[in-house]
């Protein structure tokens, strides 16, 4: 006998942030864990709720995949240092959220990660040409606010090459575990029994 197996239903997800402010504001929690633990744990809460404003934003934009996009919250775990930005980790969920709501790959680096690491590249070595230009490439991609038209001058030199580098970075950033579950669609999922009734 063939049953069909439905998915459950999720409740909405709870504001982690309120929650956690509401907890961490007690005295006697914070002298209980200490100022730097505190610190770590409160970064990483306020991290959870831009993430959830962007999800949330997205479903507005996109309600056909609402469910898709809230289950794309494991999705969004930040990669880079540089990633406390608020600025930077909300274009990284961004174009994660824009991926899973196209049906695209969720795996390659974002133009966020890729700006992080353009950014920690040019700390240890000076940029060459298609180097900086990649970063502005990546740094507009990103909707990070403008500052020139340079990246301008640097499209028009070098554009094969900063194709190429972006192949490059995004393949080397991509995150393979970055990626939902294989869904079957509820129609086709059939619990048989072992003899085939």
């Amino acid at each position: 006998m063939a049953a069909t197996r439905r998915r459950a239903s999720r409740a909405p997800r709870p504001n982690t942030t309120a929650q956690f402010n509401s907890l961490i504001a007690s005295p006697a929690v914070r002298q209980l864990l200490g100022g730097p633990v505190t610190d770590v744990i409160e970064s990483a809460f306020t991290q959870m709720g831009w993430a959830e404003e962007e999800i949330e934003t997205a479903v507005g934009e996109h309600p056909e995949h609402a469910q898709r996009l809230s289950d794309a919250f494991g999705l969004l775990a930040p990669t880079r240092r540089l990633m406390r930005t608020e600025m930077v980790y909300r274009a990284h969920c961004r174009e994660i959220l824009a991926r899973v709501a196209a049906g695209e790959d969720t795996r390659p680096g974002t133009a966020a990660e890729c700006c992080c690491a353009c950014c920690e590249t040019s700390q240890a070595a000076p940029l060459n040409v298609a180097g900086a230009g990649l970063y502005m490439r990546m740094w507009k991609a990103a909707g990070f606010p403008e500052f020139d038209e340079l990246s301008t001058h640097y499209e028009a030199l070098r554009s094969q090459d900063i194709d190429r580098h972006e192949r490059t970075v995004r393949h080397k950033l991509r995150v393979d575990s970055r990626r939902l579950p294989e869904q079957i669609p509820h129609e086709q999922l059939s619990l048989v029994a072992p003899d085939g009734t």
